[in-house]
């Protein structure tokens, strides 16, 4: 089949799909020749604001130019079509890394994540501090810090893509009030009462580091708005409690990233790369670039699935309640459940003879699965 014909692009599959636009693999001649490019299309529409967040996007994106983001080298307007052609990273993000492994191999070594983690805290502190021509600040919030938006290159570079949801001065279609931009897994949660500065990046990065170091998700609930009552109240446990070979050290660095007062996490991204370089050196284990990806490889290309994993989880319920949005109207209205007293009696009438042969028998077979997979 032959390729779509934009302009001087040649567009191939599709690699990904949001609300307003869709990425799709893309060639191009040049005069140093074949340039490969994902090439991230506005999808058509009568409303302004996407046009607008879209063109924001693209002037935002030229002024960045670091090893840890992938690079940007044209935009326009093709058939009355909008584009970014951005570099193609050929790679695994960081969500489909969590994924093979939970099944697989387990948790990724901390020794790995702080080397993903260094370097995406290296892209972040580069952003944080981008000026215009004019060395005045550009206050850039990525908003967007997430598994799907962190690709894994073929020399273990990490790359943080995707800075169509990034908070900057230089945007002219203003954010609007009770409006959460990103996923609501990782949103901070000042952000969920309308407050935001850089430090809500940095809340993500903590996020990431917990479900590498465990293969868990987080806060992700049945629903958005118990996803965003987890995120403002749900108890965090350390990662050692679900991978005991997760470091105290590695632990505390997570731990302050997920302080839910952001005066209480690191002060910026400068920091809390510094403090996994100091945590790396204490521990011993330092991964280079290359040890990384040729450790992704050797995860990515295992495919035995790992036995049950009987760690257990600690309980952490929250209950359901009204979930506002800044200074909006609450996302939806739900009845916290109102506890049923239990009796003495009718507690000791659930201890019939048949219930309690019944837990024994599921005692036993717990207790022959856990020898068996030692």
């Amino acid at each position: 089949m032959d390729p779509e014909r934009y302009g001087p692009y040649r567009v191939y599959e599709q690699l990904g799909k949001g609300g307003m636009a869709t990425v799709h693999r893309a060639e191009r001649d040049t005069p140093k020749g074949l340039q490969e490019v994902a090439l991230k299309r506005l999808t058509p529409s009568l409303d302004e604001k996407p046009v607008k967040w879209f063109l924001d996007e693209a002037r935002l994106l030229r002024y960045l130019h670091h090893p840890n983001i992938a690079n940007t080298y044209d935009s326009g307007r093709v058939f009355g079509t909008y584009f970014i052609a951005m570099e193609y990273v050929k790679g695994p993000t960081i969500r489909e890394l969590i994924q093979h492994c939970s099944t697989t191999v387990g948790p990724v070594p901390q020794a790995i994540v702080l080397n993903l983690m260094g370097q995406l805290c290296d892209a972040l502190d580069y952003a944080h501090k981008r000026t215009d021509e004019n060395g005045r600040p550009l206050g850039i919030i990525h908003r967007d810090v997430t598994p799907t938006n962190l690709i894994v290159d073929h020399d273990g570079v990490l790359k943080l893509v995707d800075f169509g949801l990034a908070k900057a001065t230089l945007a002219t279609e203003p954010s609007t009030a009770g409006v959460l931009k990103g996923k609501l897994g990782y949103v901070a949660p000042e952000y969920t009462h309308g407050k935001i500065d850089h430090r809500a990046d940095l809340w993500a990065v903590g996020i990431i580091m917990y479900e590498l170091l465990t293969g868990r998700r987080l806060f992700e609930g049945a629903h958005a708005v118990d996803t965003l009552a987890r995120v403002r109240q749900l108890p965090v446990p350390r990662p050692s409690i679900a991978n005991p070979k997760v470091s105290p050290h590695v632990d505390d660095v997570v731990m302050t990233a997920l302080e839910r007062d952001p005066r209480e996490r690191w002060p910026s991204a400068a920091a809390m790369r510094n403090r996994i370089n100091t945590v790396t050196a204490l521990i011993g284990e330092e991964k280079t670039n290359a040890q990384v990806i040729e450790w992704v490889n050797w995860a990515l290309a295992q495919k035995q699935p790992r036995p049950q994993q009987l760690t257990p989880i600690v309980a952490m319920p929250v209950v359901a309640q009204t979930v506002m949005l800044g200074n909006a109207e609450p996302a939806t209205k739900q009845a916290a459940p109102t506890a049923t007293p239990v009796s003495r009696d009718t507690m000791m009438a659930a201890w019939t003879p048949r219930n309690i042969a019944i837990a024994c028998g599921v005692l036993l077979l717990v207790l022959v699965i856990v020898l068996i997979v030692r």
